[in-house]
């Protein structure tokens, strides 16, 4: 089931909920959500391409899934299952 992407209420930028993907207000990007930092801090990340059509076929999702499924990060890990990346945003997104 993808997400269900709503605007980002008025106190977003100060009250920063963890986790809670909203609607992109950076040109180009579909979703935003605040995640946790190397550090500790909370940091705005932006996922999903806007230019992309949204085929919503099963074959498509299934393409899309399987590449998407072998991203890893710098350190050589998997990204599809952490909640820090971009790449698990836009998985939950289809």
């Amino acid at each position: 089931m993808p997400l269900k992407l709503v605007s980002a209420p008025a106190d977003f930028k100060t009250n920063k909920p963890l986790y809670k993907p909203y609607k992109s207000s950076k040109s180009g990007k579909d979703g935003m959500v605040y995640v946790k930092g190397k550090s500790g801090n909370k940091r705005l990340l932006h996922f999903g391409d806007s230019s992309m059509p949204n085929n919503t076929s099963a074959a498509a999702k299934k393409s899309y899934m399987a590449r998407s499924g072998g991203i890893k990060d710098k350190s050589g890990n998997l990204t599809k299952n952490n909640k820090n990346s971009p790449n698990y945003w836009s998985r939950k997104n289809w």
